[in-house]
């Protein structure tokens, strides 16, 4: 909306200022202008777009902020079960040592990246 009252001020603007029909033309221009400025149709218009567009503005803004809300929520909620599983599975590890086993989480030490791959043959 912002952009196009802009360009049309502009458009409106360029055409007063290029027009070659003289002082006569600009001032004609100039008080149609100022007429529907002041026209109260137009003023009661322009002041209840502003208002629709105020509201609407707070609408959004309150939407977003319940989102962002929402998002925050979820965030800290899948961190919890993150650390919950981590320090559940520090726990096994470390169950597992501390009875002369090894942790079934250990990683070998043997991997694709190191050079030793399977040939397929028996």
């Amino acid at each position: 909306m912002k952009f196009r009252s802009g360009f049309l001020v502009g458009l409106g603007a360029g055409y007063v200022l290029g027009a070659k029909a003289g002082q006569e033309r600009y001032q004609q221009i100039v008080d149609a202008t100022k007429s529907l400025r002041e026209n109260p149709g137009v003023q009661r218009l322009t002041g209840e777009v502003n208002q629709t567009v105020a509201v609407g503005k707070d609408r959004v803004s309150e939407a977003a902020s319940r989102r962002v809300e929402q998002a925050g929520d979820a965030a800290a909620a899948q961190a919890s079960k993150a650390k919950d599983a981590a320090a559940s599975i520090g726990k096994k590890a470390e169950d597992k040592t501390a009875t002369g086993g090894t942790p079934s989480e250990t990683v070998s030490t043997t991997s694709a990246s190191s050079g030793s791959r399977p040939t397929g043959k028996p």
